[in-house]
């Protein structure tokens, strides 16, 4: 009987992990998509947005400049309110490569999420072709669930507009909202990973 429990608890719990973002779509199959049809944010130039990182009551708030280094890669500079670099990181589809970073974020285990989260936000956790399972319906937003280096991630995507990425996990599970979309770039990200009790707010900044 115990045995039995514990099956219909995993069952249980496996099949509630499934994406808010399928509610009322319909499975079209697997179909091999490109990865422009996730609209992915793409940096071709500097981006400044003002960043604050919440964990368990703490912020840590400052400006953070997003840079394209070549076609491929970004650089990604967060200074505090009070003129000190937090992290200056690049990265691409195969590197993470850290230039700076503040000593009490240096544990392996926080710039693994480090790693984890800016490649998703930037899609490059997978190749420019990949095969996907897509879910739609007339008039509402097309999901896609993708199988990538960093884990199984789902899509949301509405009017040409990359709306949302969710890669469940045990502890780190992660969401990405991009929001406010102006001239083709999100106004507003929201970083979160609920069962940490960790989230980076980020707010475009722009000049009048």
């Amino acid at each position: 009987m115990q045995r039995m429990g514990l099956y219909f608890f995993i069952l249980l719990f496996f099949g509630s992990c499934t994406p808010k973002i399928f509610v009322g779509l319909d499975s079209s199959g697997k179909k091999r998509i490109q990865k422009s049809d996730l609209y992915p944010l793409i940096v071709d130039t500097t981006l400044m947005y003002n960043m604050v990182i919440r964990h368990q009551g703490i912020d840590l708030s400052g400006i953070l400049l997003i840079k394209p280094v070549d076609e491929h890669s970004v650089r990604m500079l967060f200074t505090s309110d009070f003129g000190l670099t937090i992290f200056d990181f690049e990265l691409n589809e195969t590197e993470f490569k850290i230039d700076d970073c503040f000593p009490p974020l240096q544990e392996k285990r926080i710039l693994d999420l480090f790693r984890k989260d800016f490649r998703a936000l930037f899609s490059y956790h997978f190749p420019e072709e990949i095969e996907a399972e897509v879910y739609e319906k007339e008039l509402v937003p097309t999901a896609y669930k993708i199988k990538t280096t960093d884990g199984t991630a789902y899509f949301l995507v509405q009017d040409k507009q990359l709306k949302k990425i969710e890669m469940p996990a045990a502890i780190s599970s992660l969401q990405i909202d991009y929001q406010n979309y102006k001239n083709n770039l999100p106004e507003s990200i929201f970083i979160m990973h609920p069962r940490l009790k960790l989230s980076m707010q980020l707010e475009r900044v722009t000049k009048e």
